[in-house]
């Protein structure tokens, strides 16, 4: 065998396997035919943050009259914004490019098609084996004939992130993370934005408070929001002009149309559809807690497996499949998995969602405070938003935390370290919170569940 270990794929998941591999010390290859970091670095979670940066500082100078500071003359530079989202990605991609070399990791710039159960050739002809294979090959934005995609007028989240135009009028076609997130980009550099969900409402994989939440900041924004709602026909009339046909048979016109509703995973073409691999009920690779497919030595991690399409997942169960290929003993519990939107306000959550404890009658207690009482979130001009912890019957253990509001994404962590080493409320309860923090907004919530919240009633 040529490897120890081939990691077919370059995303979070294929290149954070491949670095732990090198750390056991295991004769470790990675193939990615475009650059390390895949979708997450070049063309999601890194640039999307960079662009939001500028963003929200936009959102900042437009209320800056609320804090006594007059901002006259604002202008955005949309070319500059999105030159320098491309220099962090460049930047940090560099990084792990010399992470790699320094380490000796092996990186094959090809295609990579698995052709055997040890077997990986690349598009040169040239045939890599290895003891074990990681399959980490990821998703990208599902293309849906009827929607006319032309990549100029009617665009995927990719090319989103390239457009130096801030369009006149924008239809987002999906009210979920992807679709959210680059309608509040675009709303604030000024666009003229409308959202289409199929479901009732936004981010519906969330709390049903926290949609709620979003939807009413949106419209406050000026976001037109057109809930239980299909897109029947999409129509390019010319360059700039884009015709939509709805469910609720009304037509309108619009600049650009953004198409955010879902993403395909990268199975076909590269050899895992030819392999006699055992699939879920939804297509996905079917693994065990070891990450392993029904093929011994070969494992598969990230979007492909249809657990959680998040970067983080992805890293970690990169990290699982390589302790078990080294023999020591890792599993994920998916359950305690945070997960995080970055609109405005931010979401955070983690666990069960209240709907789905009432559907499930499990009984349960809730904690909540708003932010609106919290003196950081205050001062800070960010009052939207609330902390919600939802417990067992006594209170003590944490079924699942959702945090609408500023900073959500870096409040959750203390609630992330709760569940996922089920320790009780009180650890949090008890242990000491500085004043004034936007984290005492947890604290309350915690608190709240046995009625001990001191700024709540």
């Amino acid at each position: 065998m040529d490897y120890d270990v081939l990691v077919l794929g370059g995303g979070p998941g294929g290149y954070t396997a491949a670095i732990r591999a090198n750390q056991y010390g295991l004769k470790t290859a990675i193939i990615e035919r475009d650059k390390l970091g895949g979708t997450c670095l070049n063309r999601g979670c890194i640039p999307t943050k960079s662009i939001l940066a500028s963003t929200d500082i936009l959102a900042k100078i437009k209320k800056s009259e609320d804090f006594g500071i007059t901002v006259e003359n604002i202008k955005v530079n949309i070319e500059k914004i999105i030159d320098r989202k491309q220099e962090i990605v460049d930047s940090l991609v560099g990084g792990l490019d010399k992470i790699f070399k320094l380490r000796k990791i092996v990186v094959f710039n090809n295609f990579g098609k698995i052709t055997g159960n040890n077997e990986i050739t690349l598009d040169n002809g040239e045939k890599l084996t290895a003891k074990s294979i990681i399959l980490a090959t990821g998703s990208e934005p599902l293309i849906l004939p009827f929607f006319n995609i032309d990549h100029q007028n009617v665009i995927t989240s990719d090319d989103a992130l390239d457009m130096k135009e801030i369009p006149e009028k924008l239809l987002v076609i999906g009210g979920g993370v992807v679709g959210c997130e680059f309608a509040g980009i675009y709303n604030d550099l000024g666009s003229d934005v409308t959202i289409v969900e199929m479901l009732k409402n936004l981010v519906p994989t969330e709390d049903a408070q926290v949609s709620r939440t979003l939807q009413t900041s949106f419209k406050k924004k000026g976001v037109t929001l057109k809930l239980k709602t299909k897109v029947e026909k999409i129509e390019i009339i010319e360059d700039g002009k884009i015709k939509i046909f709805l469910s609720d048979g009304s037509e309108e016109v619009y600049t650009k149309v953004l198409a955010a509703g879902g993403r395909s995973i990268n199975t076909l073409g590269n050899g895992i559809d030819e392999l006699d691999l055992k699939l879920t009920d939804k297509n996905f690779i079917d693994i065990n807690d070891k990450m392993q497919t029904s093929i011994d030595n070969i494992y598969a991690i990230g979007d492909i497996t249809g657990k959680w399409m998040l970067a983080h997942v992805a890293a970690t169960q990169g990290l699982v499949a390589v302790a078990n290929i080294a023999g020591k003993v890792k599993e994920i519990d998916y359950d305690s998995i945070p997960s995080a939107i970055f609109t405005n306000p931010e979401i955070a959550s983690i666990g069960a969602r209240e709907q789905e404890l009432k559907e499930n009658s499990i009984v349960y207690k809730t904690g909540r405070f708003s932010f609106a009482a919290n003196g950081k979130a205050k001062g800070l001009g960010e009052t939207d938003g609330f902390v919600k912890v939802l417990t067992d019957e006594s209170g003590e253990k944490l079924l699942g935390a959702h945090i609408v509001g500023p900073h959500a994404s870096d409040l959750l962590q203390e609630l992330v370290l709760i569940k996922s080493n089920g320790l009780s409320m009180h650890k949090l309860i008890d242990t000491v919170h500085p004043h004034p923090t936007l984290c005492e907004a947890v604290l309350e919530a915690a608190e709240s569940v046995f009625k001990m919240g001191i700024h709540s009633v």
